[in-house]
Protein backbone atom coordinates (compact mmCIF):
# COMPACT_ATOMS: atom_id res chain seq x y z
CA UNK A 1 0.00 0.00 0.00
CA UNK A 2 3.10 2.32 0.91
CA UNK A 3 4.27 2.40 -2.78
CA UNK A 4 0.46 3.25 -4.02
CA UNK A 5 0.20 6.70 -1.60
CA UNK A 6 1.21 9.76 -2.92
CA UNK A 7 3.02 12.47 -1.20
CA UNK A 8 -0.02 14.96 -2.37
CA UNK A 9 -3.14 15.03 -3.78
CA UNK A 10 -4.55 17.60 -5.71
CA UNK A 11 -7.65 18.31 -8.01
CA UNK A 12 -5.70 19.16 -11.10
CA UNK A 13 -2.38 19.95 -12.19
CA UNK A 14 -2.56 23.32 -12.75
CA UNK A 15 -3.41 23.78 -8.72
CA UNK A 16 0.08 22.62 -8.30
CA UNK A 17 2.52 25.59 -7.41
CA UNK A 18 6.34 25.85 -7.67
CA UNK A 19 6.11 26.67 -4.30
CA UNK A 20 4.49 22.59 -3.36
CA UNK A 21 7.26 21.98 -5.65
CA UNK A 22 10.06 23.26 -4.05
CA UNK A 23 9.14 22.13 -0.81
CA UNK A 24 9.12 18.38 -2.02
CA UNK A 25 12.99 19.32 -2.56
CA UNK A 26 12.33 18.74 -6.27
CA UNK A 27 13.86 20.89 -9.32
CA UNK A 28 11.98 19.02 -11.67
CA UNK A 29 8.59 17.86 -12.58
CA UNK A 30 7.16 15.20 -14.90
CA UNK A 31 3.41 15.46 -15.66
CA UNK A 32 1.55 12.89 -17.64
CA UNK A 33 -0.12 13.07 -20.40
CA UNK A 34 -4.23 11.80 -20.84
CA UNK A 35 -6.54 13.07 -17.82
CA UNK A 36 -3.84 14.80 -16.64
CA UNK A 37 -2.11 17.85 -19.03
CA UNK A 38 -4.19 16.83 -22.05
CA UNK A 39 -7.50 15.64 -22.91
CA UNK A 40 -8.18 11.41 -22.74
CA UNK A 41 -6.05 10.24 -25.65
CA UNK A 42 -5.47 13.32 -27.34
CA UNK A 43 -2.89 16.01 -27.99
CA UNK A 44 -5.20 18.52 -26.84
CA UNK A 45 -3.43 20.41 -23.64
CA UNK A 46 -5.92 20.91 -21.15
CA UNK A 47 -7.23 24.73 -20.11
CA UNK A 48 -3.93 26.41 -18.42
CA UNK A 49 -1.94 23.80 -18.94
CA UNK A 50 0.19 25.99 -21.35
CA UNK A 51 0.71 28.93 -18.52
CA UNK A 52 1.13 26.42 -15.85
CA UNK A 53 3.83 25.02 -17.69
CA UNK A 54 5.15 28.10 -18.40
CA UNK A 55 5.02 29.22 -14.62
CA UNK A 56 7.05 26.10 -13.50
CA UNK A 57 9.86 27.32 -15.66
CA UNK A 58 9.81 30.65 -15.27
CA UNK A 59 10.34 29.65 -11.36
CA UNK A 60 13.34 27.85 -12.40
CA UNK A 61 11.92 24.11 -12.67
CA UNK A 62 12.44 22.04 -15.09
CA UNK A 63 9.69 20.18 -16.30
CA UNK A 64 9.04 16.82 -18.80
CA UNK A 65 6.32 14.97 -20.23
CA UNK A 66 6.49 11.63 -19.34
CA UNK A 67 4.03 9.45 -20.85
CA UNK A 68 3.20 5.81 -21.71
CA UNK A 69 1.84 6.84 -25.38
CA UNK A 70 3.59 6.54 -28.38
CA UNK A 71 6.79 8.99 -28.60
CA UNK A 72 5.32 10.15 -31.90
CA UNK A 73 1.87 11.51 -30.02
CA UNK A 74 3.31 12.50 -26.62
CA UNK A 75 5.84 14.72 -28.57
CA UNK A 76 3.28 16.83 -30.01
CA UNK A 77 1.86 17.47 -27.22
CA UNK A 78 5.39 18.13 -25.48
CA UNK A 79 6.70 20.52 -28.23
CA UNK A 80 3.06 22.25 -27.64
CA UNK A 81 4.52 22.88 -24.23
CA UNK A 82 7.98 23.62 -25.18
CA UNK A 83 9.16 20.79 -22.76
CA UNK A 84 11.10 17.56 -23.43
CA UNK A 85 9.86 14.50 -23.37
CA UNK A 86 9.65 10.34 -22.68
CA UNK A 87 7.08 8.75 -24.39
CA UNK A 88 6.46 4.85 -24.18
CA UNK A 89 7.68 5.02 -20.54
CA UNK A 90 6.39 1.50 -19.29
CA UNK A 91 5.09 3.17 -16.22
CA UNK A 92 5.08 1.83 -14.00
CA UNK A 93 8.41 0.26 -14.37
CA UNK A 94 11.34 3.03 -13.13
CA UNK A 95 12.84 3.15 -16.51
CA UNK A 96 11.24 5.97 -17.88
CA UNK A 97 11.36 7.75 -14.79
CA UNK A 98 15.29 6.96 -14.72
CA UNK A 99 15.13 8.50 -18.73
CA UNK A 100 13.49 11.36 -17.37
CA UNK A 101 15.83 12.04 -14.46
CA UNK A 102 18.54 12.00 -17.51
CA UNK A 103 16.99 13.95 -19.64
CA UNK A 104 16.69 16.45 -17.62
CA UNK A 105 20.07 16.19 -15.54
CA UNK A 106 18.46 15.56 -11.93
CA UNK A 107 18.20 12.67 -9.70
CA UNK A 108 14.89 11.18 -9.72
CA UNK A 109 15.23 12.00 -5.84
CA UNK A 110 14.55 15.60 -7.10
CA UNK A 111 12.10 15.43 -9.38
CA UNK A 112 7.85 14.70 -8.49
CA UNK A 113 5.62 13.11 -10.68
CA UNK A 114 2.05 14.81 -11.33
CA UNK A 115 0.00 12.29 -12.50
CA UNK A 116 -3.88 10.81 -12.64
CA UNK A 117 -2.99 6.69 -12.39
CA UNK A 118 -1.89 5.26 -9.12
CA UNK A 119 -0.92 2.05 -10.39
CA UNK A 120 1.31 3.93 -12.75
CA UNK A 121 2.00 7.29 -12.44
CA UNK A 122 2.40 7.09 -8.51
CA UNK A 123 3.50 3.36 -8.44
CA UNK A 124 6.07 4.21 -10.91
CA UNK A 125 7.67 7.28 -9.46
CA UNK A 126 7.44 5.41 -5.58
CA UNK A 127 9.67 2.95 -7.37
CA UNK A 128 11.96 5.15 -9.17
CA UNK A 129 12.65 7.26 -6.12
CA UNK A 130 10.42 9.93 -7.38
CA UNK A 131 8.20 12.31 -4.89
CA UNK A 132 4.83 12.28 -6.52
CA UNK A 133 1.19 14.35 -6.51
CA UNK A 134 -2.07 12.17 -7.74
CA UNK A 135 -4.29 14.51 -9.70
CA UNK A 136 -7.52 13.89 -10.08
CA UNK A 137 -8.86 12.60 -13.65
CA UNK A 138 -9.83 15.70 -15.47
CA UNK A 139 -12.61 14.26 -17.54
CA UNK A 140 -14.45 10.08 -17.78
CA UNK A 141 -11.93 8.23 -19.23
CA UNK A 142 -12.35 6.63 -22.60
CA UNK A 143 -11.42 3.68 -22.19
CA UNK A 144 -12.82 0.16 -21.76
CA UNK A 145 -14.04 -1.65 -19.22
CA UNK A 146 -10.86 -2.57 -17.87
CA UNK A 147 -9.45 0.97 -17.41
CA UNK A 148 -12.99 1.55 -15.33
CA UNK A 149 -12.28 -1.29 -13.37
CA UNK A 150 -8.94 0.27 -11.81
CA UNK A 151 -10.42 3.52 -11.50
CA UNK A 152 -12.99 1.66 -8.88
CA UNK A 153 -9.38 0.28 -7.45
CA UNK A 154 -7.70 3.35 -7.26
CA UNK A 155 -11.06 4.93 -5.48
CA UNK A 156 -10.76 1.75 -2.82
CA UNK A 157 -7.24 2.47 -2.02
CA UNK A 158 -6.89 5.28 -1.80
CA UNK A 159 -10.16 5.88 1.11
CA UNK A 160 -7.55 4.06 3.13
CA UNK A 161 -5.43 6.87 3.57
CA UNK A 162 -8.30 8.73 5.08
Amino acid sequence: MKLLKPDAKCRYLTDVTPATVKALGCKAVLIDADNTSSHDLTTDPLPGTEDWVRSMKEAGLKVLLLSNAKTERAKVLADRYAIPVVGMAAKPFPFGYFRAALRLRTRPQKSVMLGDQLFTDILGANLAGCKSIWVEPYEEDKRDWLFLIKRRLEQLVSRRWD
